[in-house]
């Protein structure tokens, strides 16, 4: 099997689009956080656009994403990686690196697809949860070949506008839908 670290060196070197930074490669995140065994592959759309520090495994900042997980999965903030870890679940997003606006993520996205099929190829999860049109999108233009995919809001937008289906969104991520 080809090691996850092959996908981190990947978006190391890639030089296809303009980005801030690269956080799946700054935080190691193919070497420190795929749990063994994958069940599922959450993919939700990017890092925080800007320049900005946050990011889901940036546990020396505060994230929003990961502060609505923590309310989803019942988890103080600082315990949400490891829970997701502890249930086979690997989060991870569509467009890999940090875009410098909202206004490139389409072409960023597009340019992404390679990487996501990479990911696929190696992680070999069973199944894959896309969060948002961006991460649907993308995984929409991926052979899936005999794996399950579910499709939901962004927890985010879950937050924000339908806030009474925390439950539902906790039930997809856990594969209990």
């Amino acid at each position: 099997m080809t090691s996850p670290k092959v996908i981190q060196d990947y978006i190391k070197n890639c030089k296809k689009c303009v980005v801030v930074d690269k956080p799946p490669s700054i935080f190691r995140i193919y070497e420190r956080y795929v749990p063994k065994p994958l069940k599922t592959l959450v993919i939700s759309e990017s890092p925080p656009p800007g320049r900005k520090k946050n990011y889901i495994y940036n546990l020396g900042e505060g994230d929003r994403l990961r502060r609505v997980l923590a309310k989803v999965f019942e988890v103080p903030e600082e315990n949400v990686i490891d829970f997701l870890m502890r249930q086979g679940i690997f989060w991870s997003t569509a467009i890999k690196c940090r875009p410098i606006s909202k206004s490139k993520l389409e072409e960023m996205r597009r340019k992404c697809v390679e990487v996501l099929k990479l990911e696929l190829s190696i992680l070999k999860p069973r199944r894959v949860v896309a969060l948002g049109k961006v991460a649907i999108k993308s995984i929409s233009e991926v052979p899936l070949a005999g794996i399950k995919v579910i499709e939901y809001y962004h927890p985010l937008y879950v937050v924000r506008f339908r806030r009474s289906e925390l439950t539902v969104l906790r039930k997809v991520l856990l594969g209990r839908e």
